[in-house]
Formats: structure tokens, sequence, C-alpha cells
């Protein structure tokens, strides 16, 4: 294996792993707020804003894992967005909920996305 993928692979699970911590939580959430106590339309829209979190960072570390894994010329700008979408995540989950554990992954992630963008290609 190449020691350039580890780190777009590291981060790619990495955010695999919050995101199926985050959606773990789906069904309580959802139970919790049909159980009354808020608006009724505020009910409807519980489940997809729960389920939007997960499936985009599903999908990051998708493309990032693919981009890490066939190079190209545009492999290093995927990865520094993707790194730049999950790190505006963290940031906004530090600000508004405060440090936890799921921030502290989302910026792992991130990181480890800038760093598999830095590393140099090898020469053949």
């Amino acid at each position: 294996m190449n020691l350039r993928l580890i780190p777009a692979f590291a981060g790619s699970l990495m955010l695999g792993a919050t995101a199926a911590f985050h959606g773990s939580g789906f069904s309580g959430v959802t139970a919790a707020a049909a159980k009354g106590g808020i608006a009724s339309d505020l009910q409807t829209i519980i489940a997809p804003l729960w389920l939007f979190p997960s499936v985009h960072w599903v999908f990051v570390a998708i493309v990032a894992g693919l981009a890490a894994a066939t190079g190209g010329v545009g492999r290093r700008l995927i990865l520094i967005l993707c790194a730049a979408v999950i790190a505006i995540d963290a940031a906004l989950l530090y600000v508004h909920v405060g440090p936890f554990v799921g921030e502290a992954m989302l910026a792992i992630a991130a990181l480890m996305f800038l760093v598999a963008a830095a590393s140099r290609q090898p020469r053949g």
C-alpha cells in the first residue's frame, strides 16, 4: 500500500465512524420528538435534519477516499475541499454545541485530509 494513501483513508474511516456514531442516535431523537413537547411542524423536520449530517459525512468520506485512491491532477484540490467542508462542520458544532467527541472526530478527519493533500506523490 502506498503510504500517502494512509492519511486519506484514515480520515475517511474517521468520518465514516462519526457518521455511524451520529446515525446511531436517530431512533432516540425521533422517538423523543414523537413524544411531543415540540410543534408538529418541527417534528416532521427532525428526521431529515438528523439524517443529513450522517449522509453528508459518508458522501465526503467516499469522495476523499476515491480521490486519494485514484490520484490524478485534482486529488489535492478534492482533498483540500473535503477537509474544508468537514472543518467548517467541526467549527460550527464547536461554536454552537461546544467541544464533544463527535466534533473532535470531525476535526481529526479534516486534519487527515489536509495531511493527505500535502503529501507528495512518489516520483516514478
